[in-house]
């Protein structure tokens, strides 16, 4: 088993198939569950955050939200990193649901929240060492075929069509 960074654990597994096969040595990885909000503006807009992910290995376009810490609830972990990424609080909160981001390995779930009547409550605070900027997407720009390129992560994909309504 291997421990380190964001990774909770890498673990060898035997599982038996349903036809009665056994795979000797499937891998899994477990990472943290994460919470995303697609976060509605009272103009309508939604802020989107411009930064650099290193999994795809370029900027993207995505939404706030992280990894869930011990004990807290998906909820909580959206209004927490909604507040801390963009400074903002949303007057209704909706769940979009909640998916593996991995059919095969698991990974972890994504937990998908729409925020509604969002505003500026406090000064950005993300403790990160990501570099991101805010890009404020109006509901023209939210339905252009090129946002879903930009964006280019699957569960954050997801979170724009949810929570557009498409």
């Amino acid at each position: 088993m291997f421990v380190g960074g964001p990774i909770r654990e890498i673990v060898v597994e035997a599982v038996q198939l349903p036809d009665g096969r056994t795979v000797s040595d499937f891998y899994q990885i477990r990472l943290p569950d994460y919470a995303l909000v697609y976060a509605e503006m009272r103009d309508g807009s939604v802020p989107l955050l411009r930064q650099y992910k290193h999994g795809v290995r370029r900027v993207c376009l995505s939404f706030p939200g992280g990894a869930l810490e011990d004990g807290e609830s998906p909820l909580d972990a959206a209004r927490r990193e909604l507040l801390e990424e963009l400074g903002l609080a949303a007057e209704t909160w909706e769940s979009l649901g909640s998916l593996v981001t991995n059919a095969n390995q698991g990974c972890n779930t994504a937990h998908l929240f729409r925020a509604t009547g969002c505003h500026a409550v406090a000064a950005p605070d993300s403790r990160d060492l990501e570099d991101m900027s805010v890009v404020y997407v109006d509901t023209e720009g939210l339905h252009a075929p090129s946002l879903v390129a930009e964006i280019g992560l699957a569960s954050h994909v997801a979170l724009l069509l949810l929570g557009r309504g498409t």
